[in-house]
């Protein structure tokens, strides 16, 4: 998702077509001067490392651009209880659907790679309600981000 809110969803539709969506994710980020993520840090960037190695895709295509966790921020720069995604949208007052969670994606996926148009349907909008959940927290928490990453274009 970029600032402004556009989606971009890069999905493989069965596990056939993982090369040619990662591939188009991993060129769409090396587009990009700074990827901002959720916990991305410890999940994202090392899985999709993994996929990349494995289908000998450009892995340093998600190492180029300087990388942003919000979830490394908040849990250094705010002192909250927890810090997972959901509950630090509740304290800042973005609302964020709980009817799909990260931990209901596999066996979603599962469903969605044997035709199940509403397994599918429910992951890429679990997925884009994460991305605007977090860009919405990136938005409150921006004027921090531009002091602690003053040589970041933010």
């Amino acid at each position: 998702m970029e600032l402004n809110g556009r989606f971009q969803w890069f999905y493989a539709r069965t596990p056939r077509n993982e090369e040619r969506a990662l591939k188009s994710l991993l060129e769409a980020i090396s587009k990009c001067d700074v990827l901002i993520t959720w916990n991305g840090r410890l999940f994202d960037i090392p899985f999709l490392t993994a996929r990349a190695l494995k289908l000998k895709l450009p892995v340093e295509n998600l190492y180029e651009p300087a990388h942003v966790d919000l979830a490394e921020l908040v849990k250094s720069s705010l002192k909250l209880v927890r810090s997972d995604l959901y509950h630090v949208a509740r304290f800042l007052g973005v609302k964020k659907d709980l009817s799909v969670e990260g931990f209901d994606v596999p066996s979603l996926y599962l469903k969605a790679a044997k035709g199940d148009k509403k397994a599918a349907s429910a992951i890429r909008k679990h997925c884009k309600d994460d991305l605007e959940v977090t860009r919405r927290i990136l938005e409150r928490v921006l004027p921090l981000l531009r002091i602690k990453y003053r040589d970041l274009p933010l």
